[in-house]
C-alpha cells in the first residue's frame, strides 16, 4: 500500500465514523471497499459527496426501529427531560460570561462602612434571581443611628456609583408588648440604589428616632443585595443547551433501541420497566426546570431589584425533585448497562 492509499484509507475510515457502531459493523466493510474501490481507479470522491455520507451517517444515528411506536414515545420523553436539563446547563454556562458577585467577607465589611455595624452583626447569604443569576444578600440589626451619611459615604468610597438615594421620615407604631398598640416612633428611612461594573445595588434600611423618649432604644434594621447584570450569552446559551440536551435525549434512545433489539426478551423487559421507573421519577425535577426555563427567558433585565418570580415549581414538595433525580439517574445508568451487555451477549 502506498502513502496515497494509506492516507485514502484514514480519511475514508474517519468518515465511517458518522455511521453508529452497529450499523458500521453491518455495512461499513461494504461502505469502505466501495470507497477505496473508488480511489484506487483515480476517483475521489467530491466534498459534496464526502458531506453526504456524513449526513447519511448522521441520520442513522437518529433513526428509530420502524413500527416501535414505544420507541419514539421513549425518544420524545428522552428528548424533554434532558432538554431542561440542557437548558440548566446553558443558564449556568451563560452566567460564567458576567461579573462575578463580591465574596462574603467583602458585602460584610461594606455592611459595616454603611451602618457601622461589627461583622458579627452582619447576616451575609447567597441567593439567586428568577432568570438564576447569583446574588450576594446583607441583612443587619444594629444598635447604631441614623446612617444616612455613613450609606453614601461608604458606597461611593466602594467605587459604586449611586443611582437613587431617597430618604424619607415617618412614625411608625411600637411594639405593642412595650409600649401599647396607640403610641408611635419617628422613624427614618433610606431606599437606595447603585451601580459598579456590571453589578447592581438595592437596599434599605430603617431607623427609630429617639426612642429613649418612648422606651424604644434607637436601632437600625438594614437591607441590600448585589446581583450580577445578565449578559447577551445567557439566554442564547440557555436555548442552545434546551436544543442540545433534545438531541442528546433522542440520540440516547436511538442508540439505546438499537442494542436492546440485539438483546433477549428478558433484558427487553428490564430495560423496560427501568425505563417507564426512570421517566416516572424524571418527572418533578424535570417540571421544575421547565419553571426555571421559563423565568430565565421571561426575566425583566430591566427590573430595579433582582427578584423571585413565583412559579409553580415552588409548590413541589421539597424531596421530590432530589429525591427523583436520584431514582432518575440511577434507573438510566442500570438501563445503559443492560442494554450495552444485552447487546454484546447477542453479538457473542
Amino acid at each position: 500500500m502506498n502513502a496515497a492509499q494509506a492516507r485514502a484509507e484514514r480519511r475514508f475510515r474517519r468518515l465511517l465514523w458518522a455511521y453508529p457502531g452497529p450499523y458500521r459493523r453491518r455495512h461499513g466493510v461494504e461502505i469502505f471497499t466501495t470507497l477505496m474501490d473508488m480511489a484506487e481507479s483515480g476517483y475521489e470522491p467530491t466534498l459534496a459527496q464526502r458531506l453526504h455520507l456524513v449526513a447519511c451517517g448522521i441520520r442513522q444515528r437518529f433513526r428509530l426501529p420502524v413500527r416501535r411506536p414505544f420507541a419514539v414515545l421513549a425518544a420524545v420523553l428522552a428528548a424533554i427531560a434532558l432538554g431542561a436539563v440542557g437548558s440548566a446547563g446553558g443558564t449556568w454556562l451563560g452566567w460564567r460570561t458576567a461579573t462575578s458577585v463580591p465574596s462574603g467577607d467583602q458585602i460584610r465589611t461594606l455592611t459595616v462602612d454603611m451602618l457601622g455595624a461589627t461583622p458579627a452583626q452582619a447576616d451575609v447569604f447567597p441567593w439567586e434571581t428568577a432568570m438564576n443569576g447569583p446574588v450576594v444578600a446583607s441583612r443587619a440589626l444594629t444598635p447604631a443611628p441614623y446612617p444616612g451619611d455613613r450609606v453614601r459615604a461608604a458606597l461611593t468610597s466602594a467605587g459604586w456609583r449611586i443611582v437613587q438615594f431617597t430618604e424619607t421620615r415617618e412614625v411608625t407604631s411600637a411594639e405593642a408588648e412595650l409600649l401599647g398598640p396607640a403610641v408611635v416612633v419617628p422613624q427614618r428611612s433610606i431606599m437606595f440604589r447603585a451601580t459598579k461594573d456590571g453589578l447592581k445595588l438595592t437596599g434599605f434600611s430603617q431607623s427609630a428616632l429617639d426612642g429613649v423618649l418612648y422606651g424604644v432604644d434607637v436601632r437600625t434594621d438594614a437591607r441590600f443585595d448585589v446581583w450580577a447584570v445578565d449578559t447577551a450569552a445567557v439566554v442564547p446559551c440557555t436555548v442552545a443547551g434546551l436544543l442540545t440536551g433534545a438531541l442528546a435525549g433522542w440520540l440516547l434512545v436511538a442508540a439505546l433501541t438499537t442494542r436492546v433489539r440485539q438483546a433477549g426478551r428478558a433484558h427487553r423487559t428490564t430495560v423496560a420497566m427501568l425505563g417507564v421507573t426512570a421517566t416516572v421519577a424524571a418527572a418533578a425535577p424535570v417540571f421544575a426546570l421547565y419553571c426555571k426555563l421559563y423565568q430565565v427567558l421571561g426575566y425583566d433585565s430591566g427590573a430595579p431589584n433582582a427578584y423571585i418570580e413565583s412559579s409553580p415549581s415552588a409548590e413541589l414538595p421539597a424531596y421530590l425533585v432530589p429525591a427523583g433525580t436520584a431514582i432518575g439517574l440511577v434507573a438510566l445508568a442500570a438501563v445503559v448497562v443492560i442494554a450495552a451487555r444485552g447487546a454484546r451477549t447477542a453479538t457473542d
